[in-house]
């Protein structure tokens, strides 16, 4: 092994090399590492082979070190993958039928000379098993719980427009419950698989220009008759003239959508609610302000965590995803979102976005 890899530091593999006396040792704990690890110098001969890469490659480290990479036996795995550049963005192989997932960089020394470069060989194999069996069951899922709520709509519907005659007005009350109730159904549906594709990266956030106060004015419109229903005061100001932002219009109003109908829900009656946006050091702030119930201090940093409801919402509808449903989109949008309370004087939350949204 060239005597600068053995003087390196290797972070990547949290092994640190520092002026090592024993080689031997040093080339022990590379080939103890679960990654292949390969390593060609600044004239692109392969210099070391760590024994996970001879396994996952296939091939006998004596057959090619010291060989140039244009040198290596074409069509061969080992080949393909000193051939690709992975400096960027790591790659996926498939390779005698596992999936390799291939990154290299530039190796420097302590006196920051380039020493050549490491490329890295992860088996990503089970990861992305797991990764397309957890897709299945969310698909499936989706499947199993939608259709027959949308049986069951389908069927109000047909009812409430007079297909089987005229309805009692009970039967039209019940009837519009039953309707209320399926679509807060489908709702929590949709927020408990969304969190779960965010979380495993399967949502895209489709960014288009978007008008920031015409999108908060549709927010508070939606939760207006909540809002006369609960005696509570709705209130939307913009603060200066907002310019377009980039963000994802149908993701980010669930975020808004959302913190506005918590701060709706929590607030008694003859409350208020306030929704502030503005612009500042050229981010988008939205501040939702209300006078409802509060948040306990101990629980302020958990309020984000999947289904925790503080001890004040008990009695309250709800399933603890909202918020945290929330807090991975503004997230994907690069923003952060926070909170301040106090227990029983209200709570803010805060949405703030960089320019790009």
């Amino acid at each position: 092994m060239a005597d600068g890899l053995l003087k390196m530091n290797m972070e990547s593999h949290g092994v640190f090399f520092t002026e090592f006396s024993d080689s031997c040792f040093a080339e022990s704990v590379v080939d103890s590492l679960s990654t292949g690890v390969i390593f060609t110098d600044c004239n692109g001969i392969l210099t070391y082979m760590n024994r996970r890469a001879e396994s996952i490659l296939r091939v006998f480290k004596e057959t090619v070190i010291g060989k140039r990479i244009d040198m290596l036996p074409l069509r061969t795995p080992l080949y393909k993958v000193m051939s690709e550049d992975c400096r960027d963005l790591p790659l996926e192989m498939n390779i005698y039928g596992r999936v390799i997932e291939v990154r290299s960089s530039k190796l420097m020394s302590p006196d920051n000379e380039t020493l050549g470069d490491i490329t890295e060989l992860f088996d990503v194999t089970m990861e992305r098993r797991e990764k397309r069996s957890r897709e299945e069951f969310v698909a499936k899922m989706t499947h199993d719980l939608k259709s027959p709520l949308m049986v069951i709509q389908g069927y109000v519907q047909a009812v409430k427009l007079g297909m089987w005659g005229e309805m009692h007005p009970k039967v039209s009350r019940m009837l519009e419950d039953m309707e209320r109730s399926g679509k807060s159904l489908y709702s929590m549906i949709e927020d408990l698989l969304d969190v779960y594709r965010l979380e495993m990266g399967l949502v895209q956030i489709k960014r288009r220009s978007c008008n920031p106060a015409s999108l908060l004015e549709e927010c508070c419109r939606d939760r207006e008759l909540e809002a006369d229903e609960n005696g509570v005061s709705l209130e939307l100001r913009i603060r200066g003239e907002l310019p377009d932002i980039e963000v994802d219009r149908k993701q980010l109003s669930r975020v808004f959508a959302n913190i506005i109908g918590n701060a709706v829900k929590f607030t008694p009656r003859y409350g208020r609610v306030t929704v502030t946006a503005s612009m500042k050091e050229d981010h988008f702030h939205v501040a939702v302000s209300d006078t409802g119930i509060g948040i306990a201090e101990k629980d302020i940093h958990r309020v984000f965590n999947k289904y925790f409801r503080t001890e004040q919402a008990a009695g309250f509808k709800g399933t603890g995803l909202g918020l945290a449903l929330s807090s991975e989109i503004v997230a994907a949008h690069g923003g952060i979102i926070k909170v301040e309370s106090v227990e029983g004087a209200g709570s803010t939350f805060t949405v703030i976005l960089p320019p790009g949204g």
